[in-house]
């Protein structure tokens, strides 16, 4: 089977898989701003957050633009990203992104991509890095709180070593990440 033939039968089997799946998506993420990740490295960094979060049993559905206000909403969490130019007031510079896990109305994260590009510098590290800063900021705001593991994903600061593993294959999740994420999910369930 030719290579495009065969990537071709793999996407039709997948859609046919999920198309009739009765399980409902649990966080829709919505993007938006004016200083965004390239097309082919923001593709790259949602499908690693859908497979970061989907070993850990929480599905995901990627929107462009931001919620229309009172439509109704196609998942129990709706997380509106917003990528920027200029960091807003009182973030640190070394800072990637910023999350306000308790904001009720516009953006609850908050994505400097120029500094994401600057940390990749000339590798290939733009997508995981995108991918993982996303998932951390996700996290939080599922999480409802500013907690921050030793290890993985949900590490405060990355180092060179983080990095490179990143690049590798996903960080992980601790227990108590992902437990802090189900109970979040529980509650944003229970006020819908």
């Amino acid at each position: 089977m030719k290579p495009t033939l065969l990537t071709a039968t793999f996407l039709a089997a997948v859609l046919t898989a999920t198309a009739g799946d009765p399980k409902p998506v649990d966080v829709t993420i919505y993007l938006c701003g004016d200083n965004g990740a390239p097309s082919a490295v923001e593709q790259s960094a949602r499908a690693t957050v859908n497979w970061m979060f989907g070993k850990v049993g929480v599905r995901t559905a990627w929107r462009v633009g931001e919620p229309q206000k009172g439509a109704g909403q196609p998942s129990r969490a709706v997380v509106v990203v917003k990528f920027a130019a200029e960091a807003p007031a009182g973030v640190p510079k070394s800072a990637l992104a910023r999350a306000l896990p308790f904001s009720e109305d516009g953006a609850a994260i908050t994505v400097m991509y120029d500094r994401i590009r600057f940390i990749a510098g000339r590798s290939n590290r733009e997508a995981p890095i995108l991918a993982h800063v996303l998932a951390h900021e996700i996290a939080h705001v599922l999480q409802r709180t500013n907690w921050h593991a030793q290890t993985g994903v949900m590490k405060a600061t990355w180092d060179g070593q983080d990095y490179d593993a990143m690049e590798r294959a996903p960080l992980k999740f601790t227990t108590t990440d992902v437990e802090l994420i189900k109970a979040g999910l529980t509650i944003l369930r229970a006020s819908r």
